[in-house]
């Protein structure tokens, strides 16, 4: 079981510089990666994406690649053609109006740098490709470590908190036991009270009988929870997400709890059913930080 949330970073020289990568992973219901690269790397946006996505199945990610250094670079000069003959044509007309002698150089021109584009190649070396996609799994695989680290943690609080609610769940179930008795007392009151008046009253009697019964009765939902108990204990031990199987778990944890207190004529019961459901709302929190 794994976290959602976690950190990793990793650094690797080349020839000329150096790749680092950082990632940030925090809780999201699906995945959802966002890449920040330096210029020319958005041809390789999809490929790196998918490095992400093979190690990764939910939660938002954000990964950071950064350059340093001096890496091999490609240059472009081109040559300003109409600000050159601009130069010309204004030369000439000096030399027409001021009667002046000479002609202009190439030396003239290269001392002009507005007359030259200089264009530095956007597209990456071979070097800063291969540093940047070892760094990047370099920085997944210690985004793993941390979120595994992590889960372990969320794992025990869960296990506890678990055991917590079976507790509780028993605790339910036997008061539940004796509060029957007093349910049957009741019913057997009413029937007495009623009885000169059965042979009219049969079907009303026998109604209000078999309502009691079925409100007292949490027998059903005291099975389902503990079922649920169980399998929430199961996907503990996963290392494949489960995250969103253990959020629906509590779904139908947090509705068996919710009929109990609904069923309940008990005041004990009853603040059981409290402390369960704030025990599920605290597991909902922790649950929403695994993968």
């Amino acid at each position: 079981m794994k976290s959602m949330t976690g950190f990793g970073n990793r650094s690797l020289a080349f020839s000329g510089g150096r790749a680092t990568v950082d990632i940030r992973a925090v809780n999201h219901r699906f995945l959802e990666i966002k890449l920040h690269l330096p210029r020319g790397f958005l041809a390789l946006e999809d490929e790196l994406r998918a490095l992400v996505a093979a190690q990764v199945k939910r939660g938002r990610i954000e990964v950071f690649l950064t350059l340093s250094g001096q890496a091999a670079r490609s240059y472009s000069v081109v040559p300003n053609i109409k600000l050159a003959r601009a130069y010309l044509q204004a030369a000439k007309e000096l030399k027409d109006v001021l009667d002046l002698g000479g002609d202009l150089t190439i030396q003239f021109f290269m001392s002009r740098p507005e007359v030259f584009q200089v264009a530095e190649a956007h597209q990456p070396s071979n070097a800063e490709i291969e540093a940047s996609k070892k760094a990047l799994q370099g920085a997944l695989t210690a985004l793993e470590r941390h979120r595994r680290r992590e889960g372990k943690f969320l794992q025990r609080d869960l296990r506890k908190r678990i055991a917590t609610l079976e507790k509780i769940r028993r605790d339910v179930g036997r008061r539940s036991a004796r509060t029957q008795q007093a349910t049957r007392q009741k019913l057997a009151d009413k029937v007495t009270a009623l009885l000169p008046h059965l042979d009219a009253e049969r079907r009303r009697v026998l109604q209000d009988v078999a309502s009691l019964a079925q409100k007292s009765d949490i027998t059903e939902e005291c099975v389902r929870l503990q079922s649920h108990f169980g399998a929430f204990s199961d996907l503990l031990r996963l290392a494949e997400p489960v995250g969103k199987r253990m959020d629906f778990l509590l779904q139908e944890m947090q509705r068996e709890i919710n009929t109990i207190g609904a069923k309940a004529d008990d005041a004990s019961i009853r603040h059981l059913v409290v402390q369960a459901k704030e025990e599920v709302e605290k597991i909902r929190e922790q649950v929403q930080n695994i993968e």
